[in-house]
């Protein structure tokens, strides 16, 4: 039988190794991102991630800026390899990203789930759904960051990688492919991803360019055939591991994953900006009877009026725009394009108004 002083004994010691492993125990904060640190009692901070795409880092300094920006699904691997780690070094943060398809962060933002510093989407109108006083104002300016276009990518392990090679090459119609029992396509939700929508503005523009007034019928169905959608984050991944055909992907997608693609027209791929009077003619009704218009694919950003660190978010931003972030944007299959504004130019960051060039129409 233990004796009641060995009882004693054993609860002081027990209290005593408590108290010494508690003095170095960590505390989880939730930034308004989505994204956990852990705050040491040296005032350290480590990422632990917490949300999609999130790249972590070793322990950081309190005075390091935890900067979370959201980004365009399409942009994840350039993002979070690439701009992230090199932004880090340079701008002397730590880079938080998250990448989803850009409509739906910004209704994240708008309904105050995310509170990120810097917001880069796929299209201006992302940032159209976060302006105004109905809209808290969220948004006042943005900039062109770069063009993009689209493109067919599509599977070397596809058992149509040859009829599609052969359309790459101009020797079959890639459609023609798309049309035969068993091909399984891939493509973005067009209500919550700008790259949907431009699948079907791309596809409509396609009936009138090769004259094939079913295109859209056939292949795509509807605006929303559940059997063809993916998240936008997630899609690329879909195709490399060989569970669709083939995909409409931006251009940059396809250069740094690395996959055959399909170059299309650029009276069909929304990738020339002075052709975007015909894209125009290419349209989608929505079910509330709102009607959009085809419009070239640009990238933007802006630093939103919430942001808890608007001063780095404008580094941030400068680096993209015309920096070695924009170096590597070019690099990775992005066309450059002048950083021209959108929303106010006098709500722009003093030290972005010498890079404006000038008024998106």
């Amino acid at each position: 039988m233990i004796k009641k002083a060995s009882l004693i004994r054993f609860a002081l010691a027990v209290s005593v190794l408590g108290a010494i492993s508690g003095c170095g125990q960590n505390t989880t904060q939730n930034n308004a991102a989505g994204t956990t640190g852990n705050t040491s009692s040296n005032g350290a901070i480590q990422s632990t991630g917490g949300s999609t795409g999130n790249h972590t880092t070793s322990v950081r300094t309190a005075q390091t800026t935890n900067l979370s920006v959201l980004y365009a699904g399409s942009m994840t691997k350039v993002m979070e390899q690439k701009i992230g780690p090199q932004a880090d070094s340079a701008l002397g943060i730590h880079f938080q990203g998250e990448g989803k398809g850009s409509t739906a962060l910004a209704q994240m933002m708008r309904s105050g789930l995310r509170t990120p510093d810097v917001f880069i989407s796929a299209a201006p109108s992302a940032n159209n759904l976060l302006m105004g006083a109905s809209n808290h104002n969220l948004v006042k300016w943005y900039l062109a960051l770069a063009q993009d276009q689209l493109v067919i990518a599509y599977s070397p392990k596809s058992k149509f990688a040859g009829q599609l090679q052969q359309a790459a090459k101009g020797a079959l119609p890639w459609y023609k492919v798309m049309e035969e029992p068993g091909f399984r396509f891939g493509r973005t939700d067009p209500l919550l991803d700008p790259k949907g929508e431009s699948t079907i503005f791309m596809f409509k523009l396609a009936e009138t360019y090769y004259h094939q007034p079913d295109l859209f019928s056939q292949i795509l169905k509807s605006n929303e055939n559940p059997s063809q959608v993916f998240p936008e984050e997630s899609l690329l991944s879909q195709l490399t591991t060989g569970q669709v055909d083939a995909i409409i992907a931006y251009k940059h997608e396809a250069v740094e994953w690395n996959v055959p693609y399909i170059t299309l027209p650029d009276a069909i791929n929304l990738g020339n900006a002075n052709d975007a009077a015909a894209y125009a003619k290419a349209t989608i009704t929505e079910k509330n009877g709102k009607v959009k218009h085809g419009t070239p694919i640009l990238f933007t950003i802006t630093v939103p009026t919430n942001a808890l660190h608007p001063s780095a978010g404008t580094a941030f931003a400068r680096y993209l725009i015309s920096g070695p972030g924009h170096e590597i944007l070019m690099k990775d299959g992005f066309t450059s394009i002048g950083a021209y504004f959108g929303g106010s130019k006098a709500a722009v960051p003093s030290s972005l108004q010498n890079l404006i060039q000038g008024q998106l129409k």
